[in-house]
């Protein structure tokens, strides 16, 4: 606290008697708007000055999140620096009560409910020593009965005054002629955090009210006020799309770091001195880097995205794409924002076999040659043949990448969506690394791709379903078709809980095909040299190995009730019952029992990784194995309110009925309530084993 502040003297020695019998009257200064508007609200309040020695944190008190040590340190300093601006909010106990452990000396006589941070920092400030705990507190004193109202009305009341107004004062005072040291001593500051909100001070008025605004945060705040300039900080911020815009991004608009060559090669020095660049020429070097040659990055940056965007409009107004957005770079970032659609391939016109069949023929010439060259012994070569087969290799690597960009190109051409996906699918435009253009068709922005996932039943039932990753490339091939498309995701993700349950307990019945399906999870991962076997040709099991169970308990907890629950309990209880109890005395024990058993437990194992989710890439390979196993879901699932009756519209429940042969009994009930219509529908699909097309068996 400052000098003129402190009601006591210094030491940790000092006794009650230095106080002085009344508070100095620059705390009564300090605590007068406090106390005026305490008693404003609560009249009884009386505004007292107590020994900090007495006063503790009551439990009444309404904010009981613990503050940092960081907070709790900032405050001392301020508190230290500033005085105590505000007043604590206590009551009186009746009966003094005395504190435990350490402080089983000290006796408190009053409980703060409003300003647990304020007596932290003051007990901070007596343990480093600038007070002791005679210091006198300024204290608004209220009646018990009032404790937890008026803690809450203040806690309420406070609001933190934010990073803005705090920059901005700053910089008022200093222009009012105040220097940084003064307002470091000031504020309890170190000299170096004062220059730095300072220098967020000089950050563009536009740029700053965008900071205020919450549109942009600290971390890119800094990063601008790399710029000397206000004109070089907005186009430092302006050059970079939207979701490019991190600190490290806009350093390195500004800094200059990062332009590659790919950007003065897409948009030429001609196009960047015209538009005002200055190039920078180290005449002093041999060695020119075309990034060197850049003054002004940020003009750059936007030249090529004006002219990215010029791609994009002419792009959409040829091919009639409903979007085409741009991106310098086709990094990480970028990638996450965008899904491939799901989209089929049409039959090529007789010039497009034509072409697509000789580059393929080229192709399988240049990886004869390309082969021959690589296996070349050294001995064989003459004078010169090394330099010229080498030179031969780079030639048809080159023409390979040219050969292969056609081919992609002519593909894409043939690529189509169904009309209801083409209406939010677009493409993007970026540079590849050497500064040529790149389009990449049939995207769907990330919140696209989620509205369609969520109309599943209007789009993606009619087309293929989405999947559960974050990525679909791919899905337009061989992917699963929503069988119930117009149900919602939640009852389809329920239905396929009891499916999978179902579906492992009649796995365990045909050991035969749970090996088979084991042995094929296995062999597309171990015994194919191509990587992306797996995907070709996804297993319906999780022999990652984990198991889907605990999830689908998740989904719906009345999955317990289902009898394949119950005789998937007893399966694996008559197991745990046979095995050791110690995992480390698993192995030992296996390698002792014979091949029967052993194919027993790997039958059971892999029944357990069956998955059926719906949506998922194991559903419709499970659909297989379900029809293996001669799964009939009406053997373990019986349509109910709760199942399903309940949870959809009483067209469908007609429709329900109708499949079951109760159509006219359906017709005579859809006046019916809704509860009512549930209640008898259940009663008349009782026994009819009937099942909503999700369950049915499919070929």
């Amino acid at each position: 606290m400052s000098k003129t502040a402190t009601p006591t003297t210094r030491g940790s020695n000092s006794r009650a008697a230095d106080v002085p019998s009344a508070p100095p009257e620059t705390h009564q200064e300090a605590g007068l708007e406090a106390g005026i508007a305490l008693r404003a609200q609560s009249p009884e309040a009386e505004l007292q000055y107590l020994p900090l020695r007495g006063l503790r944190l009551d439990e009444r008190n309404v904010r009981k999140d613990p503050p940092t040590e960081g907070e709790i340190e900032e405050l001392a300093d301020l508190i230290d620096a500033q005085g105590l601006l505000q007043n604590l909010t206590v009551i009186a106990y009746d009966t003094p009560r005395r504190g435990k452990g350490r402080e089983k000396h000290r006796i408190y006589t009053h409980g703060v409910i409003a300003g647990g941070r304020r007596l932290r920092a003051l007990l901070l400030l007596v343990k480093r020593g600038p007070i002791v705990l005679d210091y006198l507190v300024a204290c608004g004193v209220v009646p018990v009965e009032r404790a937890i109202a008026v803690s809450m009305a203040e806690n309420q009341g406070q609001k933190p005054m934010s990073i803005a107004d705090t920059v901005q004062a700053f910089a008022n005072m200093v222009a009012a002629g105040a220097g940084i040291e003064d307002i470091a001593v000031c504020f309890g500051l170190t000299p170096l955090t004062v220059k730095r909100r300072l220098k967020l001070a000089g950050v563009s008025p536009k740029l700053f009210a965008m900071f205020r605004a919450g549109e942009l945060n600290m971390d890119q705040l800094m990063a601008l006020s790399l710029a000397d300039t206000h004109a070089k900080q907005e186009s430092a911020w302006e050059c970079l799309p939207v979701y490019s815009r991190d600190p490290a991004a806009l350093r390195r608009a500004i800094l200059g770091t990062g332009v590659r060559g790919a950007l003065v090669r897409f948009v030429g020095l001609d196009a960047y001195e015209l538009a005002g660049g200055v190039v920078i020429r180290d005449l002093f070097s041999d060695e020119q880097s075309e990034s060197d040659h850049i003054g002004d990055p940020a003009l750059m940056q936007r030249l090529a995205l004006e002219r990215l965007q010029a791609k994009a409009e002419e792009l959409c107004a040829l091919e009639g794409w409903p979007w085409a957005e741009v991106a310098i770079d086709f990094g990480y970032e970028v990638q996450q924002r965008y899904h491939d659609a799901p989209t089929q391939r049409r039959e090529p016109s007789a010039e497009q076999a034509q072409e697509l069949a000789a580059l393929e023929r080229e192709q399988e010439g240049m990886d004869e040659r390309l082969e021959a060259l690589y296996d070349r012994e050294p001995e064989d070569e003459g004078e010169g043949d090394g330099e010229s087969a080498e030179r031969a290799i780079e030639a048809l690597e080159v023409r390979q990448q040219v050969v292969q960009a056609r081919i992609d190109e002519i593909e894409q051409q043939l690529a189509y969506c169904e009309p209801e996906v083409a209406a939010l699918a677009g493409a993007l435009l970026t540079l590849d690394r050497e500064g040529t253009l790149v389009v990449k068709r049939h995207l769907l922005r990330d919140e696209d791709y989620r509205q369609l996932r969520s109309a599943m039943g209007g789009v993606a039932g009619r087309c293929h379903a989405l999947g559960d990753g974050d990525n679909v490339a791919g899905m337009g091939t061989g992917q699963y078709v929503d069988a119930d498309a117009r149900l919602s995701a939640a009852l389809c993700r329920e239905l396929a809980a009891y499916k999978t349950e179902a579906l492992q307990v009649t796995l365990m019945r045909k050991p035969q095909v749970a090996l088979a399906a084991l042995a094929h999870a296995m062999a597309t991962v171990l015994l194919y040299d191509d990587c992306t076997a797996r995907f070709a040709s996804p297993t319906a099991l999780t022999v990652s190995v984990q198991s889907c169970n605990w999830s689908l308990i998740q989904v719906t907890p009345r999955l317990k009730e289902s009898s394949a629950h119950a005789a998937l309990s007893t399966l694996v209880a008559g197991w745990r019952e046979r095995l050791p109890a110690e995992p480390v005395a698993l192995l030992p024990y296996l390698l002792e029992q014979s091949v029967e058993t052993l194919l027993d437990l790997l039958v059971l194992c892999a029944a357990l990784t069956a998955n059926a989710t719906h949506g998922s890439t194991h559903a419709k390979p499970a659909q297989t194995l379900a029809s293996a196993t001669g799964l009939d879901m009406a053997d373990w699932w019986q349509a109910s309110g709760e199942t399903y009756l309940g949870r959809v519209s009483k067209a469908q429940i007609g429709q329900a009925l109708a499949e079951a042969g109760e159509g006219e009994a359906g017709v005579g009930l859809a006046k019916l309530k809704k509860e009512q219509l549930v209640e008898m529908a259940g009663a008349l699909l009782d026994g009819k084993r009937w099942l909503p097309a999700l369950l049915r068996a499919q070929a």
